[in-house]
């Protein structure tokens, strides 16, 4: 991270674009880490994330908030039990402890804000447990339960 101004932990730090540690969804998102708790002091956690038109989430609920904003392409969030479409420009809220998803319908990027931050290790796991091909049911299931994440299903059809 060439672009780092300061490094101790909740200290001042910037990135360029391209930089962060690379972090994945397990369901195929690629994506960067560009602010951790440890950076951030426990405040926040973000991520850029880049997806292929179709890629999605499955429904999920986890203990902190977790906001989106959307760079490009389109995607349809489920929160709550409803969906709603959103597109460059739009943004998302979801409080903790609300059940969420998302589908991408056209190839897009996003930027994906948690508050506290913690649970952008789990993307950050996922992409080490795939690089090492030990991307198993019961590995993300661990990891899952290390973040706070629990997985309710998939997606119900749009």
């Amino acid at each position: 991270m060439g672009g780092v101004v300061g490094t101790s932990a909740g200290g001042p730090y910037v990135l360029a674009a391209g930089e962060g540690a690379p972090a994945s969804a397990p369901e195929g998102s690629e994506m960067l880490v560009k602010a951790c708790s440890a950076g951030t002091g426990g405040l926040f956690g973000l991520l850029e994330g880049i997806d292929r038109a179709g890629f999605s989430t499955i429904v999920h609920r986890h203990d902190v908030a977790e906001a989106w904003y959307v760079l490009d392409g389109e995607y349809r969030y489920y929160v709550g039990g409803r969906w709603f479409e959103v597109g460059p420009g739009g943004f998302v809220y979801v409080p903790a402890g609300v059940a969420h998803g998302l589908r991408c319908t056209s190839a897009g990027r996003k930027l994906t804000l948690l508050v506290p931050g913690g649970p952008e290790g789990f993307f950050r796991d996922v992409h080490a447990a795939l690089e090492a091909g030990e991307l198993t049911p019961d590995v993300l299931r661990d990891l899952g339960g290390r973040y706070g994440l629990e997985a309710l299903g998939p997606l119900p059809a749009t």
